[in-house]
Protein backbone atom coordinates (compact mmCIF):
# COMPACT_ATOMS: atom_id res chain seq x y z
CA UNK A 1 0.00 0.00 0.00
CA UNK A 2 1.40 3.36 -1.02
CA UNK A 3 1.58 6.10 1.59
CA UNK A 4 -1.01 8.23 -0.26
CA UNK A 5 -3.47 5.32 -0.05
CA UNK A 6 -3.43 5.20 3.75
CA UNK A 7 -6.35 7.07 5.34
CA UNK A 8 -4.06 8.88 7.77
CA UNK A 9 -2.27 10.52 4.84
CA UNK A 10 -5.46 12.31 3.79
CA UNK A 11 -6.41 15.73 5.14
CA UNK A 12 -10.12 14.84 5.37
CA UNK A 13 -9.30 11.80 7.52
CA UNK A 14 -7.01 13.77 9.85
CA UNK A 15 -9.45 16.65 10.24
CA UNK A 16 -12.34 14.25 10.81
CA UNK A 17 -10.40 12.34 13.46
CA UNK A 18 -9.49 15.53 15.34
CA UNK A 19 -13.05 16.81 15.01
CA UNK A 20 -14.50 13.60 16.45
CA UNK A 21 -12.04 13.64 19.37
CA UNK A 22 -12.81 17.26 20.23
CA UNK A 23 -16.56 16.66 19.78
CA UNK A 24 -16.48 13.70 22.20
CA UNK A 25 -14.68 15.76 24.85
CA UNK A 26 -17.15 18.63 24.42
CA UNK A 27 -20.05 16.17 24.55
CA UNK A 28 -18.79 14.79 27.85
CA UNK A 29 -18.39 18.23 29.42
CA UNK A 30 -21.78 19.50 28.21
CA UNK A 31 -23.70 16.37 29.26
CA UNK A 32 -24.21 17.77 32.76
CA UNK A 33 -26.43 20.44 31.17
CA UNK A 34 -28.28 17.92 28.98
CA UNK A 35 -27.02 19.74 25.90
CA UNK A 36 -25.09 18.54 22.85
CA UNK A 37 -22.23 20.41 21.18
CA UNK A 38 -24.48 21.23 18.20
CA UNK A 39 -27.08 22.68 20.56
CA UNK A 40 -24.36 24.62 22.36
CA UNK A 41 -23.14 26.13 19.07
CA UNK A 42 -26.70 27.17 18.26
CA UNK A 43 -27.10 28.72 21.72
CA UNK A 44 -23.81 30.56 21.25
CA UNK A 45 -25.20 32.32 18.19
CA UNK A 46 -28.57 33.00 19.85
CA UNK A 47 -26.82 34.38 22.98
CA UNK A 48 -25.36 37.07 20.73
CA UNK A 49 -28.57 37.67 18.77
CA UNK A 50 -31.64 36.77 20.84
CA UNK A 51 -34.62 36.73 18.48
CA UNK A 52 -32.53 35.73 15.46
CA UNK A 53 -34.32 34.64 12.30
CA UNK A 54 -34.23 30.91 11.61
CA UNK A 55 -32.63 31.45 8.19
CA UNK A 56 -29.88 33.66 9.68
CA UNK A 57 -29.14 31.06 12.36
CA UNK A 58 -28.90 28.36 9.68
CA UNK A 59 -26.45 30.50 7.71
CA UNK A 60 -24.25 31.25 10.71
CA UNK A 61 -24.13 27.58 11.73
CA UNK A 62 -23.74 26.39 8.12
CA UNK A 63 -26.64 23.95 8.55
CA UNK A 64 -29.44 23.00 6.20
CA UNK A 65 -33.04 23.65 7.16
CA UNK A 66 -33.88 20.09 8.22
CA UNK A 67 -30.75 19.65 10.38
CA UNK A 68 -31.35 22.92 12.20
CA UNK A 69 -35.05 22.12 12.65
CA UNK A 70 -34.13 18.89 14.44
CA UNK A 71 -31.63 20.65 16.70
CA UNK A 72 -34.14 23.38 17.55
CA UNK A 73 -36.94 20.84 18.16
CA UNK A 74 -34.82 19.11 20.79
CA UNK A 75 -33.73 22.43 22.31
CA UNK A 76 -37.33 23.61 22.53
CA UNK A 77 -38.40 20.31 24.12
CA UNK A 78 -35.67 20.78 26.76
CA UNK A 79 -36.82 24.34 27.44
CA UNK A 80 -33.71 26.13 26.08
CA UNK A 81 -35.35 28.14 23.29
CA UNK A 82 -38.72 29.23 22.07
CA UNK A 83 -39.81 29.85 18.49
CA UNK A 84 -42.14 32.68 17.57
CA UNK A 85 -43.61 33.92 14.33
CA UNK A 86 -41.92 37.03 12.96
CA UNK A 87 -44.50 39.85 13.18
CA UNK A 88 -42.92 41.55 10.14
CA UNK A 89 -42.87 38.37 7.97
CA UNK A 90 -45.37 35.57 8.47
CA UNK A 91 -43.11 33.06 6.69
CA UNK A 92 -40.21 33.72 9.06
CA UNK A 93 -39.57 32.22 12.50
CA UNK A 94 -37.63 33.97 15.26
CA UNK A 95 -35.61 32.05 17.86
CA UNK A 96 -35.51 33.32 21.44
CA UNK A 97 -33.67 32.22 24.57
CA UNK A 98 -35.60 31.09 27.62
CA UNK A 99 -34.75 32.08 31.18
CA UNK A 100 -33.33 28.56 31.62
CA UNK A 101 -30.75 29.01 28.86
CA UNK A 102 -29.92 32.56 29.97
CA UNK A 103 -29.14 31.24 33.46
CA UNK A 104 -26.88 28.52 32.01
CA UNK A 105 -24.87 30.92 29.87
CA UNK A 106 -22.01 31.66 32.31
CA UNK A 107 -21.50 27.98 33.13
CA UNK A 108 -21.64 26.94 29.47
CA UNK A 109 -19.10 29.57 28.48
CA UNK A 110 -16.80 28.57 31.34
CA UNK A 111 -16.82 24.99 30.04
CA UNK A 112 -16.33 26.08 26.43
CA UNK A 113 -13.48 28.43 27.29
CA UNK A 114 -11.82 25.78 29.42
CA UNK A 115 -12.00 23.18 26.66
CA UNK A 116 -10.80 25.65 24.07
CA UNK A 117 -7.82 26.56 26.23
CA UNK A 118 -7.06 22.89 26.88
CA UNK A 119 -6.81 22.23 23.13
CA UNK A 120 -4.90 25.42 22.40
CA UNK A 121 -2.37 24.68 25.17
CA UNK A 122 -1.26 21.60 23.22
CA UNK A 123 0.46 23.73 20.58
CA UNK A 124 2.66 26.81 20.57
CA UNK A 125 1.24 30.27 19.88
CA UNK A 126 3.03 30.32 16.51
CA UNK A 127 1.62 26.91 15.54
CA UNK A 128 -1.81 28.08 16.63
CA UNK A 129 -1.54 31.19 14.45
CA UNK A 130 -0.55 29.02 11.47
CA UNK A 131 -3.31 26.50 12.20
CA UNK A 132 -5.98 29.21 12.22
CA UNK A 133 -4.54 30.71 9.02
CA UNK A 134 -4.59 27.34 7.26
CA UNK A 135 -8.09 26.49 8.50
CA UNK A 136 -9.35 29.89 7.31
CA UNK A 137 -7.80 29.27 3.90
CA UNK A 138 -9.46 25.86 3.65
Amino acid sequence: MHNHEKPESHLCFKLGKVNRKIYRQCEGELAQFNITPAQFYALGVIFDDDGIKFKDLALQLDLDRSSLTGILDRMENKGFIERRADPSDRRSILIFLTDKSKEMRPDLYAIACGLNQKFMDKISPEELRILFKVLDEL
